[in-house]
């Protein structure tokens, strides 16, 4: 079957055949995988096979779905071009960036594990790879590495701590991956309580970032400081806030008292005064 000559994206820009009866093509409105129809039924599953839209004799996966066909044609070698073979190197590196792009293929990432130094005692999901979790009594923003590398900036990813597959940030060091994430994961936007404080957490700790950002970005995207406290744009901060506030004033409470009693242990008791009297013989 020759390669198509029109397509439902629109006029074709680019059309590359990858391998026998397998094309990347590039067009107007879209990009993806495009698969003879016969060839496609033979050689994909019924899995991937659902999710391309045939026209003709051609069937179309657009540029997220086409990772689904693209890691079933890899394990059978059928993918010849060598820039996609060099690009995924192997069918299981292109299944790691699956469970970002098509999870219900895939599966989901899994949370993130235990290591010998820390153990994870509370576990928040907020979507697919993204996660708040306590460890050492210590809440933080934990992101896979794939989504990382597919959603933050370098930035972002370079004030992270690593642990296994996962990205981690400390509440009060996750203004970036926050900001960044909430453009594309609506649940990250949920959890941001109060937008002019991550404004200003963002101007406050990292202004070489905002420096970069707003001249990458045009005007409507900038990031301008706001008059709001800092670090308290996640409800997470604001519950660590609300707690530590009885904690400081009984703190307080008990140095008080403490110092308060020990002023009365420093002085003497009145009947161990020595008061001179008439009667004193010398």
């Amino acid at each position: 079957m020759p390669r198509p000559e029109s397509s439902i994206w629109g006029n074709i820009l680019t059309c590359i055949e990858i391998g026998l009866h397998i094309y990347a093509m590039q067009a107007e409105r879209n990009s993806g995988l495009v698969l003879d129809a016969d060839y496609a039924k033979e050689a994909l599953s019924e899995d991937a096979l659902k999710l391309g839209n045939k026209h003709g004799d051609h069937v179309y996966f657009d540029d997220v779905k086409s990772i689904v066909p693209t890691f079933e044609l890899l394990k059978q070698d059928a993918i010849t071009d060598p820039e996609i073979q060099e690009q995924w190197e192997s069918p299981e590196k292109l299944a790691e960036h699956g469970k970002f792009f098509a999870p219900d293929y895939f599966g989901e990432f899994a949370p993130p594990q235990d290591t010998p130094w820390t153990t994870t005692t509370h576990t928040q999901p907020l979507y697919n790879g993204i996660y708040f979790i306590e460890q050492d009594d210590e809440w933080k923003l934990a992101v896979h590495q794939t989504i990382g590398e597919h959603c933050l900036s370098e930035m972002a990813v370079q004030v992270s701590s690593g642990q296994g597959e996962y990205l981690l940030y400390p509440l009060n060091h996750c203004a970036i991956p926050i900001y960044e994430l909430s453009a594309s994961h609506p649940t990250v936007m949920g959890q941001i309580i109060n937008e002019d404080s991550l404004l200003h957490t963002l101007c406050e700790d990292y202004p070489v970032y905002v420096a970069m950002h707003n001249l990458y970005t045009e005007d409507w995207g900038h990031i301008y400081d706001q008059p709001a406290p800092k670090s308290l744009f996640l409800q997470l901060q604001m519950d660590q806030v609300t707690n530590q506030e009885p904690q400081a004033q009984n703190a307080t409470d008990a140095y008080t008292h403490q110092g308060f009693a020990s002023s009365l242990q420093a002085r003497e008791p009145q009947e161990d005064f020595f008061e001179p009297s008439e009667d004193l013989e010398w």
